[in-house]
């Protein structure tokens, strides 16, 4: 695992984004603030992984893209009133008010209807279709959290975890790009980076 790389690639992507949000609606500063929430769970999984921790990093790796879509979704699809639930003061009342949010499959059909997302739901479509399964049984202390408690996670396990993270951290800048409303900022996002990839997963080859 390439941690220094790694930093050294968050740190351009972070200078990249560094810009003021397109406007301030609360629709549009919840989804950047999820989409921060996501990266602060990548940053979990990275400590995670370092420490060869599989189990906790998996589970992690799974709230990093369930916030991911959240973001994603709190920008194209969600209502006002979802918006302002999810938005409110953290109290008793709202804990219980802000139930009955749309979970991970219902935000990617819901966005399967925006034509402009097909690029970014195939990235998603693919880490849920490869993945879900596997993290759920982490999360729900089942047959792989059992199995990689028993038994030593192979090193190249551990890079997967790291690498698939990495890859959903770009995944939260090109959000984020988005959110600042700046012209080329995706162009700039996908050449930083060009030369790191020794810390994201391998290019998928187009059929």
């Amino acid at each position: 695992m390439d941690f220094l790389r790694t930093e050294e690639l968050l740190g351009r992507l972070s200078s990249i984004v560094e810009h003021p949000l397109y406007e301030d609606s609360p629709r549009v500063t919840l989804s950047a603030t999820l989409a921060v929430t996501s990266m602060q769970f990548a940053a979990g999984v990275r400590v995670l992984c370092g420490e060869s921790l599989v189990l906790p990093a998996s589970s992690a790796l799974r709230s990093q893209f369930e916030a991911l879509v959240r973001a994603v979704w709190a920008l194209h699809r969600a209502t006002d009133n979802q918006i302002s639930r999810l938005s409110a003061e953290l109290t008793r009342e709202t804990q219980q008010a802000s139930k009955n949010i749309p979970l991970v499959n219902e935000m990617l059909l819901e966005l399967e209807k925006f034509p402009q997302l097909a690029n970014l739901l195939i990235s998603l479509r693919e880490f849920k279709d490869s993945s879900w399964v596997p993290l759920n049984s982490y999360v729900h202390a089942g047959i792989h959290a059992i199995h990689w408690t028993d038994k030593r996670p192979p090193p190249e396990l551990i890079d997967q975890v790291f690498r698939i993270s990495n890859g959903l951290v770009l995944l939260g800048f090109q959000h984020i790009g988005i959110l600042t409303g700046r012209p080329g900022i995706q162009s700039e996002i996908i050449a930083a980076t060009a030369c790191y990839s020794s810390c994201l997963p391998n290019r998928r080859e187009d059929i």
